[in-house]
């Protein structure tokens, strides 16, 4: 006959097997969900897929990584110590920021200088952005043509927050496709890739109702056939500031050196390339406003909604590379 003790015994192996397998259940239908602070905001990546320890170190090094290369705000990062150089020197720099540099000039190139990271000082006088221990002594727009990308040579300050979120969302959605981590939505302060799938159904992303502080969107967007998508969203509702009475707004216009003032509330690119492309595609279209941002979007074959305000209400308008997408 079995003993109290044995058949205790036995009782508790079930109940630890039967609690293994709920855990083991839960896990399996339950998705990744990762999250932390970076770049003066917050990174979330949400994955049907497992993403095990290690590739979490992996993910963490990769955003900090990006963070040393391309912040305005460490002072050890290289594009600080870049900008901490005496102007009109050839630089060496890494392939890294070569690249960041490169597809930022493209931008600027094919927006006719709508896109432009050489603006550090306004936007430092302007307060948002550090002014790198230099004096802030702005000078004509004729100094637009900043640095050469075959032997970099630097001619203002660079500040790259208009394409780095961008960049990082990129790098993470290669490194996890690298490791067949196929189905994940990736956003870094408003910058999203989603690839694949949510257990069999697409994922979901909402456009922020500019006009509402709660987060509400206004429309949602998915990847219906579970391919790759960027999503950027540009926009002054919430990053501007007052002094004189007069509103002082994050996005400037490289033509005249200020604050951006149209009647775009927020420009959002949908992009089946690149988020490097789609964030600095927004800004770029940002600074251009509604009518020729429109032109810009056509020309150019890119997926666009607009958003803008017309006697106190809001339209939204897309582009003919959105209604293709069926976005």
């Amino acid at each position: 006959m079995l003993s109290r003790q044995l058949i205790s015994k036995f009782f508790a192996l079930l109940v630890g097997l039967g609690c293994i397998y709920i855990a083991y259940e839960y896990n399996s239908k339950s998705n990744s969900l990762l999250k932390g602070s970076i770049y003066g905001t917050t990174w979330n990546i949400n994955s049907s897929d497992y993403i095990s320890d290690y590739h979490v170190a992996n993910i963490k090094n990769i955003l900090n990584s990006i963070d040393q290369l391309a912040s305005n705000y460490k002072e050890d990062s290289e594009i600080s110590l870049i900008n901490k150089r005496p102007l009109n020197e050839s630089l060496s720099i890494s392939k890294e920021l070569y690249e960041l540099i490169n597809t930022a000039k493209s931008i600027t190139d094919l927006s006719n200088g709508s896109y432009d990271i050489t603006l550090g000082k306004v936007s430092a006088s302007n307060g948002f952005s550090p002014n790198f221990g230099k004096k802030l002594l702005i000078q004509d727009n004729n100094s637009n043509k900043k640095y050469d990308i075959s032997d970099l040579v630097l001619k203002s300050i660079l500040r790259s927050s208009s394409i780095a979120k961008g960049y990082a969302v990129q790098k993470l959605h290669e490194y996890l496709l690298s490791n067949d981590l196929k189905n994940h939505l990736i956003d870094i302060g408003g910058e999203i890739i989603i690839h694949g799938n949510n257990k069999s159904i697409a994922w979901v992303v909402g456009i922020q109702d500019p006009t509402n502080k709660k987060d509400k969107p206004i429309i949602t967007i998915s990847n219906k056939d579970s391919s790759f998508l960027a999503i950027a969203t540009s926009g002054e509702y919430r990053n501007y500031r007052y002094a004189d009475g007069e509103t002082i707004t994050h996005t400037l216009d490289p033509s005249t050196n200020k604050s951006i003032n149209n009647n775009l509330q927020s420009i959002t690119v949908a992009s089946e390339i690149s988020a490097t492309l789609a964030d600095a595609y927004a800004t770029a279209i940002n600074v251009m406003g509604y009518e020729k941002g429109l032109e810009f979007v056509n020309k150019n074959n890119i997926a666009a909604l607009f958003i803008i305000s017309e006697e106190g209400e809001l339209q939204l308008i897309k582009s003919q590379k959105w209604y293709d997408l069926s976005l």
